[in-house]
């Protein structure tokens, strides 16, 4: 199992498929298995290279957990394999970790794909709230582990899945294999930097400064998402939109032949 050395933390990746590069990079909460809906589609035209985040799936958290150290994790995989022409997809959260590593590595990054993503319009401190949820987190994390914290964080009932359940029944196998893929230690030390954590930089003014192409992926029921794709699409010069009828938060694993289809069109 390959892992890559970021000092304080080692994180996991795969790769599989031959062609142009492109990096695939999971929401908050999950791991890179959620891309297995795509991986045998993919491979077949790209050079799929597949990773856990840092405190996800089979990476561990260390000692630092933000948006900008997981961008510098995936661009020093970029580096350990030598890849050029990439495209990178970040879904959710991982979407500004995928404009990060666009932006400071465009000779090595040649496109991107944003799915289901937010971008932060300024960095602020997390509430009294925030932090009072964050530690409850924790707590169920050392008490009833991986499967407790999932309840907790809305992974097996909510806005976010509800409708995943719905468009695919089939789906329970693998999410089940998706938590169990994470370690409780890693996720607790996340969630504590999580609570420390200030962000400080206002990524949606420097979006015009992408100059990559880019195509934005959204659910039609993911009414949030959907104008945060299309303020994106607005606001990013090269960009393309993709709207898919029928989907939430989860797109790609609802409409997972749309999704594919949509990707390979833009790449291809």
């Amino acid at each position: 199992m390959p892992f890559y050395d970021a000092g304080d933390a080692a994180i996991y990746y795969e790769t599989t498929g031959t062609g142009r590069p492109l990096i695939l990079l999971h929401g908050y909460a999950v791991n890179s298995l959620m891309w297995e809906y795509q991986r045998p589609v993919l491979e077949k035209k790209f050079q799929i290279i597949l990773v856990d985040l840092r405190s996800f799936g089979k990476s561990s958290c260390g000692r630092r957990w933000s948006g900008g150290i997981m961008a510098e994790d995936v661009a020093g995989i970029i580096k350990l394999l030598d890849l050029h022409n990439v495209a990178i997809l970040g879904f959710s959260m991982s979407g500004p970790v995928a404009f990060r590593v666009g932006l400071n590595n465009s000779e090595q990054v040649t496109a991107l794909i944003f799915a289901a993503s937010i971008f932060p319009s300024a960095g602020r401190p997390q509430t009294a709230n925030q932090i009072k949820l964050l530690n409850e987190e924790i707590e169920i994390l050392a008490q009833k582990g991986v499967d407790g914290w999932a309840m907790k964080a809305g992974l097996r009932t909510g806005p976010l899945v509800e409708n995943m359940f719905k468009q695919n029944p089939e789906i329970g196998q693998l999410w089940d294999q998706i938590l169990a893929r994470h370690n409780p230690d890693y996720l607790r030390a996340m969630l504590a930097e999580r609570a420390r954590v200030v962000a400080k930089t206002n990524w949606r003014e420097r979006l015009n400064e992408l100059a990559q192409p880019t195509m934005i992926i959204a659910g039609a029921q993911d009414t949030r998402f959907v104008d945060a794709s299309r303020y994106l699409h607005r606001t990013i010069a090269r960009s393309q939109l993709k709207i898919i009828s029928g989907a939430g938060h989860m797109v790609n694993l609802e409409k997972p032949e749309e999704f594919n289809r949509a990707v390979i069109d833009f790449l291809g």
